[in-house]
């Protein structure tokens, strides 16, 4: 129950932050000229990969003390690294859409960029789990005063409630869909099978 729990809070903590994001995102794209904002969305996707790992480092330290290197910290970050990765699809799924080639290359590069960042941003974080000063610094102080006043609005937290309910759904069947995997291998496909046989063959 502990750990559905600490998924559901940390459910709607992604929620939240993700509301406050939007706006400061927004904010920021809109104020900067149209040629760098190609530029400006992978440093902004870094930002909040950065400023989200610190925000959850700050409210398990504050909900859930102490904060250190224990079981509750790993589901933390496991869930953390989960959530960065959530938009990455496979080179498959993305094949079975007709799109243009140059398309296809522009996704593979973000895919690869996001792997790198989530590697990135759990790795920092962990770093501060180390040193918990920095979850101490004005910007991470403000976006966990910003989340929980979000988060206390009757009508905003309760969509959020909702959001964080499906988001441990959703991750419950990761976790179950990643067991599978390493208890079924994959079967061998057909085309494998008959390898080095061709269907037609020219006389």
């Amino acid at each position: 129950m502990k750990v559905l729990e600490l998924l559901f809070q940390l459910g709607i903590l992604f929620s939240a932050f993700a509301f406050l994001w939007f706006w400061i995102q927004l904010l920021l794209v809109l104020l900067v000229p149209m040629n760098v904002r190609l530029q400006l969305r992978y440093f902004l996707q870094l930002l909040h990969s950065l400023f989200l790992g610190a925000l959850v480092l700050k409210f398990m330290q504050m909900e859930n003390p102490p904060l250190g290197f224990n079981a509750v910290l790993g589901i933390g970050m496991l869930t953390y690294f989960l959530y960065l990765i959530r938009n990455i699809r496979s080179r498959d799924a993305m094949m079975r859409v007709e799109v243009c080639a140059n398309f296809v290359e522009q996704l593979k590069t973000k895919n690869e960029w996001e792997w790198t960042l989530a590697f990135i941003s759990v790795g920092i974080s962990l770093l501060w789990v180390a040193y918990p000063s920095a979850l101490d610094s004005a910007a991470t102080l403000w976006f966990y005063q910003q989340t929980k006043y979000l988060m206390d609005i009757p009508v905003l937290g309760w969509i959020f409630k909702i959001f964080g309910f499906f988001f441990v759904i959703g991750t419950l069947f990761r976790f179950l869909r990643a067991v599978l995997w390493l208890m079924n291998p994959k079967p061998k496909t057909r085309s494998t099978e008959n390898e080095g046989f061709d269907d037609f063959e020219e006389l």
